[in-house]
């Protein structure tokens, strides 16, 4: 894959041309130092991947983003944007992915200058999960806007079906990587006031780009959403979202209140937090009463632990694939004979709306249809 680099730092450049470049299966064909150079090179090159630099002079990520969505659309090259490990930077990341970036890798020049091993197997990982999918990657609108069968390009598997009815939901889990926080916020953000359940996320991002989700999340969403970077006694009525770096783990004594908290363990999972540590314990809190839904992303982290949400008696939610920007982590819960049906966002948003109080008369039809 032909992978084209923008960067305002000639050393940063060179660094990120020179892991690629030594990865088999790409190949760096340009590099840009500004946005504006970058969106001519884009065109012209045609490259099928391009990583992007938010803080850059003449034309920012940002404003690059916008330009190369709408000038290269016929080559359609997935984007990775590439952000400073700031509050700032990550908020900025948030906006990218919302344009469209199909994900972002924190960049912290101090590291990724001395050759990182950490940040290179991330970058190429990264690229080459993206480039597979970068046929579906299009400027992001919310689901609800949607034209009527833009979300059906690819028939789902067999005997899964689109609806599933959740009575008797006591949690909801959600896993989420490559692609997710814009999916996350098309769910959301649509439901109603009055949750009955608490809702769990885990998230793979750094910490500061957890917390920039949680902050989102609650300015956002009416029920209010909280970031888990402690002991945490768990409301009926609010989003959590684990910290990043450590895994969140969910737990109850007797009748108490469930309880979450974050943990350095199991340190041998791969990413953190770790989808399959949520789903675990979450199932032996909360038994068939759970919800696990698996959203975009690539490995198969979720997997074993959606395994062990079905045998606790839960229900699972794995992501359409046409609606996902890497359709590795549901394809995982899939395949392994654990998913109990396969929605897209908008569909997956309007059967939760059902453990809120007062969603209204008007989404009966909707409810109907996926509950």
């Amino acid at each position: 894959m032909r992978v084209l680099v923008i960067d305002d730092s000639a050393f940063m450049r060179k660094i990120i041309s020179g892991m690629i470049d030594q990865a088999p299966g790409l190949e760096v064909i340009g590099q840009a130092r500004n946005g504006r150079q970058g969106v001519e090179m884009a065109q012209e090159l045609k490259p099928d991947l391009i990583t992007l630099d938010i803080e850059m002079p003449i034309l920012d990520g940002l404003g690059a983003l916008r330009e190369i969505k709408i000038k290269c659309r016929a080559g359609n090259p997935a984007v990775l944007m590439c952000s400073s490990l700031t509050t700032q930077g990550s908020t900025e990341a948030f906006k990218a992915l919302r344009l469209g970036a199909a994900d972002v890798i924190a960049k912290d020049p101090a590291t990724v200058g001395k050759g990182d091993a950490g940040f290179r197997d991330e970058l190429i990982s990264k690229l080459k999960a993206i480039g597979g999918g970068r046929r579906k990657q299009q400027p992001r609108t919310p689901s609800s806007q949607r034209p009527r069968g833009s979300e059906t390009t690819e028939a789902p598997p067999p005997d899964l079906p689109a609806q599933l009815s959740i009575s008797g939901v006591t949690a909801v889990v959600i896993g989420s990587s490559t692609g997710g926080p814009p999916a996350l916020e098309d769910i959301l953000t649509t439901m109603p006031a009055g949750l009955t359940v608490p809702i769990f996320i885990a998230q793979h991002m750094p910490p500061v780009f957890t917390q920039t989700l949680a902050s989102r999340l609650d300015q956002q969403c009416v029920c209010g959403a909280t970031h888990i970077d402690g002991r945490t006694t768990i409301n009926a009525n609010t989003i959590y979202v684990a910290q990043g770096g450590k895994h969140m783990h969910l737990s109850r004594i007797g009748d108490a209140s469930p309880r979450a908290t974050v943990k350095d363990e199991p340190e041998s999972a791969p990413f953190r937090p770790s989808v399959d540590t949520l789903f675990s314990t979450a199932s032996r809190v909360f038994g068939p009463g759970l919800l696990a839904i698996q959203l975009t992303g690539m490995g198969e982290d979720g997997a074993a632990g959606a395994a062990d949400v079905r045998a606790a008696g839960g229900k699972v939610i794995a992501q359409h694939p046409s609606t996902c920007v890497v359709y590795g982590m549901p394809k995982a819960v899939v395949e392994s004979g654990n998913a109990d049906a396969l929605m897209t966002p908008q569909q997956i948003a309007n059967t939760l709306r059902s453990l809120c109080e007062n969603a209204a008369p008007e989404d009966a039809p909707a409810l109907r249809r996926s509950a």
